[in-house]
């Protein structure tokens, strides 16, 4: 049986010895594996809206996931309560009967697993709705200090503490926790008769003590984003680099990525790198980790969602595909190992998905990044689509600017477009300054040669 990997709570110890229980009831009911996945939620929450606070709430959830296998088919149910856990294994079973087999079901086998620090700080559990309401109302008074113009359409502050526990017919038990502060601000700024462009920031924390300075931070990014946006002109269309900030990085380049590069979609001829282990794929500058053991990464935890460990992974090295992403059913498929990317909660089966995520940053300033080309656009958010198979994208840049050796503009809402695969071959530069998204994405800025900018 695999270690505890911290010493646990009282109710994780409670909710650990609830997922036995229903492990050993549903095999005693005909399960040839069974797991039990019990989450417990508690989110203290302050809502913004129109400059103003909006609401205040404080929220807790059980959740009991029940999995089954039985002749090679598959059955999930959940319940909210520890006392039903036995009609949740009734309706997994009754599911897995009527549920085609499939050979490459089952569960993972236990697997040694090492404590990891995850930053439980126990002043999150302890922060009350007064608290949070003043940190709010002192976030909205920043905002507006910096600037009158910006208006925060909506937002929110929170503390959430999570806890888990998970135990199998394999052998697994395990249970973790971990607490989350953070916010994040949505709106525009407003100038007489001008309404600019949308944008938002945020940021999440492990510590009482990290959080206002990160808020803070936050909030003034979101000054300045929204602001800068005023005064937007019309652009020029051309074809030729466009400079990514980080957010667009994470959640376009790296994001539309990594979708190729799960086991699902090798498996299902959904992904064009099937084959292209130890293949260059990208540009000499890019490597890409994933790391789930990232001491403070918010999403940093000992194992997954189906008790395997996690480890550091690493994507792309130099350029050079190294890996995929694969859970336990993946990873049966391909022949290979599972690599700890089991996601989700105790409300449905896993799936696969990152932890912290860290593009290695450059040698180039932001400055220079920006400056060197003679034109180029700034993509500040990016709202459009991406083909997964042939990479074609195509796309509106929002609140972005237009450089022209050095002098900055802001431009009018414009289409680019290009092939994302080839994007990641054309990178040119990567920036020194990095930004930790909402505390587990580690993204410098990119700057991408041979896009299509038609002007709005």
């Amino acid at each position: 049986m695999s270690p505890q990997t911290h010493t646990p709570s009282n109710r994780q110890a409670s909710l650990l010895e609830a997922a036995q229980r229903g492990v050993e009831r549903a095999l005693s009911m005909g399960a040839d594996q069974s797991e039990v996945v019990c989450d417990y939620d508690r989110e203290t929450r302050v809502d913004l809206q129109k400059d103003d606070i909006l609401n205040a709430s404080t929220s807790e959830e059980a959740t009991f996931g029940v999995r089954v296998f039985k002749d090679g088919s598959m059955g999930f149910a959940t319940v909210n309560d520890s006392g039903k856990i036995e009609q949740a294994c009734t309706e997994a079973l009754a599911l897995a009967s009527a549920s085609p087999p499939d050979e490459l079901n089952g569960l993972d086998d236990a697997r040694s697993v090492e404590p990891v620090n995850q930053g439980h700080d126990p002043a999150i559990a302890a922060m009350e709705i007064g608290q949070l309401v003043k940190l709010g109302s002192d976030m909205l008074e920043r905002i507006k200090k910096r600037d009158a113009r910006v208006v925060t359409d909506s937002g929110q502050v929170y503390a959430v503490v999570s806890e888990r526990a998970i135990a199998t017919s394999t052998g697994i038990a395990l249970s973790d926790a971990r607490s989350i502060a953070g916010g994040s601000f949505f709106g525009m700024a407003v100038a007489e008769d001008e309404v600019g462009s949308f944008d938002h920031d945020g940021h999440n924390v492990l510590s009482v003590a990290a959080l206002r300075g990160e808020l803070e931070s936050a909030a003034d990014r979101f000054v300045i984003k929204t602001i800068s946006a005023l005064g937007a002109q019309n652009g020029e269309s051309f074809r030729g680099p466009v400079i990514l900030a980080p957010e667009v990085v994470s959640d376009f380049l790296v994001g539309n990525l990594l979708s190729v590069l799960k086991g699902n979609a090798i498996r299902t001829g959904k992904s064009p790198f099937a084959n292209s282990i130890g293949d260059e794929i990208a540009s000499p500058a890019l490597t890409l980790i994933d790391d789930g053991r990232q001491p403070g990464g918010v999403a940093t935890r000992a194992f997954d969602r189906e008790g395997t460990p996690t480890r550091t992974h690493t994507i792309l090295q130099n350029g050079v595909l190294q890996a995929f992403l694969y859970d336990t059913y993946e990873a049966r498929a391909a022949g290979a190992q599972p690599t700890g990317h089991a996601r989700g909660s105790a409300s449905s089966p896993p799936s696969i998905g990152s932890s912290n995520l860290v593009l290695q940053p450059g040698s180039q300033s932001s400055a220079r990044l920006c400056c060197d080309p003679e034109r180029a656009v700034v993509v500040s958010r990016f709202s459009g689509s991406c083909n997964p198979i042939t990479g074609e994208f195509s796309g509106v840049v929002k609140g972005g600017f237009l450089m022209h050796r050095g002098a900055k503009t802001p431009i009018k809402e414009t289409l680019i477009a290009g092939n994302l695969f080839e994007a990641w071959k054309n990178v040119s530069g990567i920036s020194e300054e990095f930004r930790v998204i909402n505390g587990t994405h580690t993204m410098p800025s990119v700057r991408v040669e041979d896009v299509s900018v038609t002007a709005g």
